[in-house]
């Protein structure tokens, strides 16, 4: 799931909650079918944007992202490597 969320990153989209669903706008159109892999995890990213994010990607400031970034003193990319490695450490 955090993959996605760097592959986000790379094309230039960004997402957000808004009722329950994931909207994303980037570059170019997603219309149609989501791809495979964020259909297959929509409700995890939700529920990850929702926690770590502020309901949005890039996060927000004062996301749960965010406050790892300044406690690190690192960068977004900083910031997921940990988050994803607790995740991994707690299931």
């Amino acid at each position: 799931m955090i993959q996605i969320l760097r592959c986000l990153t790379l094309g230039g989209y960004t997402a957000r909650v808004v009722d329950g669903g994931l909207e994303t706008e980037g570059p170019q159109s997603l219309a149609g079918p989501l791809p495979a892999s964020i259909k297959a995890r929509r409700d995890e990213l939700i529920a990850f944007l929702n926690e770590w994010g502020g309901g949005e990607w890039p996060p927000k400031p004062g996301s749960g992202l965010r406050e790892v970034e300044g406690f690190l003193d690192c960068g977004l990319a900083g910031a997921l490597d940990v988050v994803e490695a607790a995740q991994r450490r707690a299931a």
